[in-house]
C-alpha cells in the first residue's frame, strides 16, 4: 500500500550531518551501494536509485525498488524532505547455495528527498508500477496578498503631526 504521511522534519543541522557521514562513507566504498542508517537502530541500509527532476509545476522522483509490493515500503512527506523506506528480502532462502555473483541489495533501505520548494502535500500523488516508484510533488501556490497604498494615510498623519 502506498501511502502519504505528513509529518515534522527533525532538526536541519542533524540531516545535513548525517548526510555528509553517509556521502563519505560511500565515497570510501566504492563499488558498493550507498549505506545509509536505519530509522530503527545504527544497522545499515541500501539506498536505492532514485532520479530527482523538476517541471513548471511539481517535482517529480522516481525511485526502482524492484521486486516488492506495495506493503514493503513507505513515502512519507515532511515540511521538507521527502523519504522512502522499507525492506527487500532475499528472493532465495536455500542455505545450501554457491553465489557466483551479488549485485542486488537486500535487508533494510532509505532515502531521503529534500524538496527545493514547499510543496502542496494533499496533492502529492505515488504510484508504483514494475518496480518502479513514481512520487508527484506539485508545488504549494503562492498566497497573493494585497497592498494597501499608504499614501492618503501618510498625508492625514504628516498633517496631524504639523498641528
Amino acid at each position: 500500500m502506498i501511502y502519504v504521511v505528513r509529518r515534522r522534519g527533525s532538526f536541519p543541522r542533524e540531516r545535513i550531518q548525517v548526510g555528509m557521514e553517509d556521502a563519505f562513507r560511500s565515497a570510501l566504498m566504492s563499488g558498493r551501494p550507498l549505506q545509509t542508517r536505519s530509522e530503527h537502530g545504527s544497522a545499515p541500509a541500501w539506498r536505492p536509485p532514485i532520479d530527482v527532476y523538476e517541471t513548471n509545476d511539481a517535482l517529480i522522483v522516481l525511485a526502482e525498488i524492484a521486486g516488492l509490493s506495495e506493503a514493503a515500503f513507505e513515502v512519507s512527506i515532511d515540511d521538507a524532505t521527502l523519504s522512502i523506506s522499507g525492506e527487500r528480502l532475499p528472493a532465495c532462502d536455500d542455505e545450501r547455495r554457491s553465489t557466483h555473483e551479488m549485485n542486488l541489495s537486500y535487508g533494510p533501505f532509505a532515502a531521503d528527498v529534500y524538496l527545493p520548494f514547499a510543496v502542496d502535500p494533499q496533492a502529492v500523488t505515488a504510484t508504483y508500477e514494475r518496480g518502479l516508484l513514481k512520487v508527484t510533488l506539485p508545488r504549494l501556490a503562492g498566497t497573493r496578498i494585497h497592498v494597501n497604498t499608504a499614501r492618503q494615510g501618510s498625508a492625514a498623519a504628516l498633517a496631524d503631526s504639523e498641528r
